[in-house]
């Protein structure tokens, strides 16, 4: 599949081309065609519901805080089946998991305040 196949596919399937992909398209199509290859082999493995993984998919965009990411997530979950509080949890978790790893980077600077008070 071409670069204007794949996008062709990701825009029905998915309503919109994120705007990074769009760009990206524009000054090289074989990184847009790697990136989207290596999505579709990702989403064709079936251990996992396609609900679940792009439920997984919008946490880890929450905690990394890609804006355009939790966007086509968000819309991905709500067009994959999931409902408005399935959606809300994944946000959810994400911010837990996201605050888990602020305290966990904390460490050294912790272990410090408490050696010199």
């Amino acid at each position: 599949m071409d670069f204007k196949e794949m996008m062709e596919n990701f825009k029905k399937e998915n309503g919109e081309i994120p705007k990074p992909l769009e760009l990206l398209g524009q000054l090289d199509e074989s990184l847009v065609v790697n990136h989207m290859t290596d999505m579709m082999f990702t989403y064709s493995k079936e251990a996992i519901p396609q609900k679940y993984k792009v439920l997984i998919a919008l946490s880890a965009a929450i905690a990394l805080g890609s804006q355009p990411c939790i966007l086509n997530y968000t819309m991905r979950a709500k067009m994959a089946g999931a409902s408005v509080q399935e959606i809300m949890e994944a946000f959810a978790i994400a911010k837990f998991s996201k605050a888990g790893t602020t305290l966990s980077s904390s460490l050294p600077a912790l272990e410090w305040l408490v050696n010199n008070k």
